[in-house]
């Protein structure tokens, strides 16, 4: 009996340690993007409108917000960008690695949105 007990209390131990000393923080930070030049010149037509018209129109084209179909995103756009602070605008956060729309965001995609984001965020 009490060789059963030391046993159960030995797993119990064991275990209890397996489960706290194994944590995942799902909160890890996204490495800061590079600041861009002060002289980068990045076109919301040219540069940020085609990555929504090939990616995200087939959702986004009235129905569900932001309406990102062109001469309509700029101003749809207006409540999820805080210019010159790409990492409080909403449109950034949701295309970044964990963000909603990650999966369909690319890598250069998300850095020509960040770079647009923090120029200003300006409609060409």
């Amino acid at each position: 009996m009490k060789k059963r007990f030391l046993r159960l209390l030995f797993l119990s131990g064991t275990l209890i340690a397996l489960l706290t000393a194994c944590e995942y923080d799902y909160n890890v930070p996204v490495p800061p993007t590079p600041v861009p030049p002060a002289n980068d010149d990045i076109s919301y037509s040219q540069d940020i409108q085609p990555i929504f018209d090939a990616k995200c129109i087939s959702c986004h084209a009235g129905s569900t917000a932001p309406n990102l179909l062109t001469g309509q995103s700029y101003s749809a756009l207006a409540t999820f960008v805080v210019a010159g602070s790409p990492e409080t605008s909403e449109l950034y956060i949701s295309c970044k690695p964990g963000g909603s729309m990650a999966v369909h965001t690319s890598a250069a995609n998300l850095n020509l949105i960040y770079r647009w984001i923090y120029a200003g965020a300006k409609n060409d």
